[in-house]
This record gives structure tokens, sequence and C-alpha cells, in this order.
């Protein structure tokens, strides 16, 4: 009996063991330098992310183990604590907004090394009177290469945090718009409204070679389509020489064919729909085979071909990114099961 309980209770603890392994704490460190004569003094945090729940995903221990990165502290503290670790007795009493837009780890095993990502899109405002104008911007992507990349992904994406505070702390908001906070809470809003893609009920039919050219709904080209479905064999278009020709899907961004658009990939035409003020579709994307929710990472990579880092194939609904034309996962939509008799 003896023995028994304590083959249970090893158990036990190789599960807690497993599941603390599957967790992969975050932390802005200490800033390296002070700034003197800050213009501020306060710093809140307004998170617009889609999934506030991780910070994306790193791999760990000998069999790359997938980890959810987290928050060690909520993030509002932690950008708190940062600003008063910045600043002195010195600072004047301004406050800024930052809007976290996107901010994402995600890890690639390559055959020798791993390539760590991390995507932070945020917006710095100034308060004044009540309303709030833009002071800074950033939307960048930082790599990361090594044998094992998670410390040194997650310093670099902490610096890259760090730097960007620091370096706005002397910054005047830019002269022009002022916002209320419901205006920056619902700033894709406003953005959209100022592209054509999102403000139209009619689409127009064509191929479509970057994202640029489909907002702005002016495509490179027509096309013809050949049958009665679209596939990427059947899309075709004229090249140079005035020659109908077979269009190179994973080279292209998007068609449109009898006022439907599609999302153009490799193997398939994605159909995009529009739901309330977002363009989504369910597409099959490449992932690491032993970390399917790597697609974390599909912000990261400008698009589906992007996504190719592996063998493993799942399905996700996902979103367009107004502002570049990246895409953003959704969900993934599990395999249907399989009928009694593959059993």
């Amino acid at each position: 009996m003896y023995k028994i309980l304590l083959v249970q209770f090893l158990l036990l603890l190789s599960c807690l063991n497993l599941y603390a392994q599957n967790k992969q704490e975050f932390e802005l460190g200490p800033p390296e330098v002070k700034v003197k004569n800050s213009l501020y003094n306060s710093l809140k945090l307004l998170d617009c992310r889609s999934d506030t729940t991780n910070i994306g995903f790193v791999q760990t221990g000998l069999f790359n183990r997938k980890a959810t990165v987290v928050a060690k502290k909520p993030l509002a503290q932690q950008f708190s604590i940062l600003l008063n670790s910045l600043t002195d007795s010195t600072a004047k009493q301004g406050e800024l907004l930052l809007q976290l837009r996107q901010l994402g780890f995600a890890e690639v095993t390559g055959s020798v090394s791993e390539k760590g990502y991390c995507y932070f899109n945020a917006q710095l405002y100034s308060k004044k009177a009540g309303q709030y104008q833009l002071t800074a911007a950033i939307d960048t992507v930082v790599l990361v290469k090594a044998m094992d990349v998670t410390n040194g992904l997650l310093k670099a994406g902490s610096a890259t945090i760090i730097n960007f505070i620091a370096a706005n702390l002397l910054q005047q908001p830019h002269e022009g718009n002022f916002y209320t906070y419901r205006e920056v809470l619902k700033m894709d809003s406003v953005e959209k409204r100022k592209i054509k893609l999102y403000n139209t009920a009619t689409y127009v039919d064509g191929l479509y070679s970057n994202y640029k050219l489909f907002m702005e709904q002016t495509p490179d080209k027509q096309i013809v389509v050949e049958g009665y479905q679209i596939y990427p064999d059947a899309v075709k278009a004229k090249d140079e020489n005035g020659k109908l020709k077979k269009v190179q899907a994973q080279n292209i961004y998007a068609i449109v064919y009898k006022g439907q658009p599609y999302i153009a990939s490799k193997h398939e035409y994605y159909p995009l729909k529009k739901v309330k003020d977002d363009f989504l579709f369910t597409g099959t994307a490449k992932v690491t085979a032993s970390t399917g929710d790597v697609v974390a990472a599909t912000m990261l990579f400008g698009g589906l071909a992007g996504l190719a880092v592996s063998n493993a194939e799942a399905t996700f609904e996902m979103k367009i990114d107004h502002k570049n034309g990246t895409f953003i996962r959704l969900r993934e939509i599990p395999d249907p099961p399989k009928p009694d008799y593959y059993e």
C-alpha cells in the first residue's frame, strides 16, 4: 500500500512539474539609464490586444516543450514601475497613455539553431485637458538567433519596450488631432474610416499583388477563372506579352472575382468575409509540428507563406491587420471527428 501511495505521489509531482514548465514568465528588466527632466511622471496602460491572457509562446527544455509566455506581474503594474525607474525628481507632471496593440513572442526551431521573434506594436499618447495627442508610435519585429533562444529573446523584447518608453520621455506630442479616451480605445475604427477597403460594399475584380493595392481597391490587372471553382490552377492573368498564364498565387496578396475577395496562398484561395468591421478568413497554415500554437506568430510574418516553418498543418480563423495586411490568428479550428469506420 505504501508503495502504491509513493508512486501516486511521484506521478503527481511529475504532473505538477510538467504544468509549471508550460509557463514562461516575462518581466520588464530594470532600465540602465535615468531620464533627466522627463516631461512625464505617470504612465497608464490601455491594453487593446485581442488576447490578453498571454504574450505568445516559446520553446523550453531539452525537448522544446511549448511554454505560454505570461506576465510575471500585471503589465499595467510593470509599466508603472518602469516609468518610476526611468525618471527622478526632475520629472514634470505630464501623463502618458500607452496603447498596446500587439505584444507577442514566438520561436521557430531550425536545423542547427532557433529563431525567436518579438512583435511590439504600440502608441504613446500625451494627456492634456482630458484629451490625448499622439506622441510616438512603434511597429517592429525583433529577431534573435541562438542555439537556445528563449532567454535572449525575452531580454531583447524587454529592452525594445524600455528603449521606446525612455526615448520619448522628452518628446512633445505631435501637432494635430486630439482624441478622447473612447476614440483612442476605438482607434482601429478611426483608422479604418480612412481605408477604402473598409468603407465599401463592393470590391473591384482583379489581382492584387500587395496589401496596399488591396486596401486602396486598385488591382494590378484583371483575371480570368477557368471552370467553376476558385483554385490556384484555375486563376490566370495576362503577362507582359499579353499571353494568358497561371497566376503564381504564392506571389500575390489577394484576388477579387465576381465581387468576392479571396486571400491568396500557395495551395488555396481563401474567401474573405466582413464581420462587423473586420475581414476574416479560415485557412490552413503550416506550423511547428510540436507547437501548433506557435502561430501566435502569424502577426509577425506578413502572410501565409511566411508561416511555413515546418511540415505540420493546422487550420485557423484569422483576421487581416488593417494597418499592414498581416494575418492575426484568432482561434484554431479543430479537425472534424473521424467516422466510426476509421476506428
